[in-house]
């Protein structure tokens, strides 16, 4: 009785099964050196993508902060009893959105806030 074997993926292996594969691979072919530099891109990887996320957080957060600024400024020079509560609503809504945004912006980039 033969026994058909499956392939083993990167993606399936754990995180030991992952460092024996790197050395393994060091004993035949990769130099230390070649280490590094692969070590070395996946920090710049790390650092491209978290740049990228930090890009999309201010993105959504100037988004929302227009959309705030946009249903304010249509009731400039009103009472706040005069404006619609449905317009409140959605501009403090916009204004919760714009905060969030910049909250996970500021962790993401390990900036201290004073909130």
């Amino acid at each position: 009785m033969t026994r058909t074997r499956k392939k083993v993926k990167l993606e399936k292996c754990s995180k030991p099964e992952l460092i024996w594969v790197i050395r393994r691979m060091c004993q035949y072919a990769l130099s230390e050196r070649e280490l590094r530099l692969a070590l070395n891109d996946l920090e710049y990887k790390r650092e491209s993508d978290r740049i990228e996320k930090a890009n999309a957080l201010l993105a959504e957060q100037r988004v929302a902060t227009e959309q705030y600024i946009d249903l304010l400024r249509r009731c400039e020079g009103k009472a706040i009893k005069d404006i619609p509560p449905k317009t409140l609503e959605q501009a403090d809504a916009a204004l919760s959105r714009a905060r969030a945004a910049d909250r996970a912006w500021r962790k993401l980039m390990g900036v201290k806030s004073d909130e």
